[in-house]
């Protein structure tokens, strides 16, 4: 889950015309934050940000390609918690290498995903809405 800092970033790129598209897991293994990652998707799908649903398997996969030119990849959930409780770990490449192995991994995760439309997302029932708006509410702690 994105805290405000990096939503802001992420809409304000798409905002620009840069290309954001984020492969997240449909597969979960703890509900409350499920519902509380669905939350973002109505503002992030907004922005123009592609939500890829990947669906094969629990994706746990944490990494970020910019252009050809540069990629961070570790074990942080790119959020504040990450950074300060959780002493995680990033690496960043300025390996066009390194960024095309990972890109192919990508492409991999965007084929074997659905793409969210807003329009289907807006479709969903009240109650899920609801559920994911309770669940956002705990999302500093998640």
């Amino acid at each position: 889950m994105p805290d405000e800092p990096l939503l802001q970033a992420l809409k304000t790129a798409a905002l620009r015309g840069v290309e954001v598209r984020l492969v997240v897991s449909n597969v979960t293994d703890q509900m409350l934050v499920n519902l509380a990652q669905r939350s973002f998707y109505s503002e992030l799908l907004h922005a123009g940000i592609q939500v890829h649903l990947y669906a094969q398997a629990f994706l746990h996969a944490k990494h970020i390609t910019f252009d050809d030119e540069i990629a961070i990849l570790g074990s942080s959930n790119v959020d504040i918690r990450s950074f300060v409780l959780n002493a995680e770990v990033s690496l960043i490449a300025f390996d066009k290498g390194v960024v095309e192995q990972l890109r192919r991994q990508q492409s991999r995760y965007f084929a074997s995903s659905n793409v969210l439309s807003l329009r289907e997302w807006e479709k969903r029932p009240v109650a899920s809405k609801l559920a994911e708006n309770l669940a956002r509410l705990a999302s500093p702690l998640l």
